[in-house]
């Protein structure tokens, strides 16, 4: 799948997807990378070192800097994909490499609908760097999310 770079490097890990939006304010224990939001699907599951795709963020200002803490916890996504990105998950993504030294390949605008062409469990390369997606083998996620 080819889309739009919004933040460079290059991951492969199995993929988290989610048919809803996401806010990370609210959405996410930064000390565990556990979802809280007891009204999202993915209630309980936990996004560290996953490929986490949802249509787009659930904006709140403060977004950006509940993403930072989860970075500076260790308990970030390895990389993210979106139907379309909004500017405060990109703005935290972005600042995780410029504080933390730590890109985060971030990829929207794809020429396939990835909450659809993906699925959980999936073991996906996001690529940054150029824009691309590929999904390099499906599989069963054997981790307790």
């Amino acid at each position: 799948m080819n889309g739009r770079s919004v933040n460079k490097g290059l991951v492969r890990a199995p993929a988290l997807v989610s048919g809803q939006v996401f806010g990370f304010w609210g959405g996410v224990d930064t000390a565990t990378g556990v979802i809280v939001d007891k009204r999202h699907e993915l209630y309980g599951q936990n996004i560290k070192d996953m490929v986490f795709v949802f249509p787009e963020g659930r904006g709140s200002t403060v977004g950006a800097s509940v993403f930072l803490e989860l970075v500076r916890c260790g308990n970030a996504p390895a990389a993210i994909i979106n139907r379309k990105t909004e500017a405060i998950l990109a703005g935290g993504v972005i600042l995780a490499d410029i504080f933390y030294n730590k890109q985060i390949p971030l990829v929207d605008s794809l020429d396939e609908d990835p909450v659809r062409a993906i699925q959980t469990g999936d073991i996906v390369e996001v690529d940054g760097d150029s824009g691309t997606v590929r999904i390099i083998g499906r599989r069963t996620l054997q981790r307790n999310l």
